[in-house]
């Protein structure tokens, strides 16, 4: 007597906990989502990096910050065919292009090495 009173009420609870994993898969009725290329995905997100863009500054312009960090300082100048560096200032390169940038990042002078 018990089991006949039982069963609809486990079958009720196990269509309730069985919903919202059929939705989250998108049912029958939902369309197959073509493949792509995964690289072809991440292009776009790329192209807006700043790393990835070739942009060229002069002088009097502000150098964005990501440019001002250790790793694009350059130390040893006279390798590169650059004048001392004036106090405060140091030569930063990016790619091709040599800027001497002032501690807020205004940009004092562009040089163009070796």
């Amino acid at each position: 007597m018990k089991t006949k009173k039982a069963m609809p009420a486990l079958l009720l609870a196990a269509s309730v906990l069985a919903a919202p994993f059929a939705m989250a898969q998108g049912g029958a009725k939902s369309k197959p989502k073509p493949m792509t290329d995964p690289m072809a995905a991440s292009e776009p997100a790329a192209q807006n990096s700043p790393y990835m863009q070739v942009q060229q500054w002069k002088k009097g312009d502000r150098l964005p910050t990501e440019f001002r960090d250790r790793q694009y300082v350059i130390d040893d100048y006279k390798q590169y065919n650059l004048p001392a560096p004036r106090k405060g200032t140091r030569w930063v390169g990016i790619g091709a292009e040599y800027y001497l940038v002032a501690p807020n990042g205004v940009i004092q002078q562009v040089g163009s090495g070796s």
